[in-house]
């Protein structure tokens, strides 16, 4: 019994040896299911570039991008969704405007649509995605724009939702994200998680239709209300202003929520009014500036 017990020890023990030194030279070449590869994030993948706005079509791998210099980039974001809801966003990637240039983006492009690997896509003018000053907004959850730092549209790796420490960032599929232009802007529907291809077009969007109003514009009963209409009102947000100015993307949001349509209030008249619409949104142009102009009835 001893003979049999010190040979299964010296057997035990060969075979420990032996596992051992495999681990051993596997952390030597860098190889292992532990080892980190500190480049970038792990996996290939990759993103295609078309369309007739660009040079050709090149298709660039994860490690391709992280290599176009200067384009690596990592901040904290600012977004508001569709509910809406505010929100941060930790994350490291590339910045889209880097690896459009890389890739060879024509100086006549005009639109930019991102098209995530579950059909799920998004398209932008080129002004929306890259000429457009963008900020991180610190207290955009209680809506205040002080301390705005610019930041950059990127391709994301790594990122985590609700979450203002970069050191919690984990990686993920590709996604696109956009920082806001102001702090009530919503931007976080445009999201495109899942990046495969990007495709640059030559052809002018156009801009969105005017908004639309019901009941007509005329005669009305005071303390009656209007309600603003759009065909794409899923897509768009309508701003408006009743003091005759001009509206811009600071004035009363009409549709604040895609979800929650008793945030979409109506307009009440209680006097001759003239209500002025702008219509926005990613994809298209600015509409023209709408002018509906309501009279109150006399006794009404």
């Amino acid at each position: 019994m001893k003979g049999n017990t010190f040979f299964h020890k010296k057997y035990c023990l060969f075979w420990i040896v032996i596992i051992f030194c495999i681990i051993f030279a596997s952390g030597c070449k860098g190889g292992g299911v532990a080892q980190k590869d500190q480049s970038g994030p792990a996996g290939e993948q990759a993103v295609v570039f078309s369309g007739n706005g660009m040079v050709k079509e090149t298709r660039m791998t994860m490690k391709e991008m992280l290599e176009v210099p200067e384009a690596r980039y990592e901040h904290v974001y600012s977004a508001i969704n569709n509910w809406p809801t505010k929100k941060k966003y930790a994350a490291r990637g590339v910045k889209l405007a880097a690896l459009l240039e890389a890739a060879g983006l024509k100086d006549e492009a005009r639109c930019l649509t991102v098209k995530g690997k579950d059909g799920f896509e998004w398209s932008f003018t080129r002004e929306q995605l890259l000429g457009t000053k963008r900020y991180y907004f610190p207290g955009v959850l209680a809506g205040d724009p002080a301390g705005a730092e610019p930041v950059e549209p990127i391709i994301a790796y790594e990122y985590l939702e609700n979450s203002d420490n970069l050191s919690e960032a984990r990686a993920d599929d590709l996604c696109l994200i956009v920082p806001q232009a102001n702090v009530n802007e919503q931007t976080n529907y445009a999201f495109v998680k899942g990046v495969g291809e990007i495709v640059a077009a030559v052809e002018d969007p156009g801009r969105w239709p005017v908004a639309a109003v019901f009941p007509p514009e005329g005669k009305i009963a005071g303390g009656d209300t209007v309600k603003l209409q759009h065909k794409d009102l899923g897509l768009v947000k309508m701003y408006y202003t009743l003091d005759g100015s001009t509206p811009t993307e600071n004035s009363t949001l009409y549709n604040p929520s895609t979800y929650q349509p008793e945030l979409n209030k109506p307009i009440r008249i209680d006097q001759d009014t003239t209500i002025k619409v702008l219509v926005k949104g990613f994809g298209k142009h600015d509409s023209d500036i709408a002018e509906f102009h309501y009279q109150v009835r006399q006794g009404g």
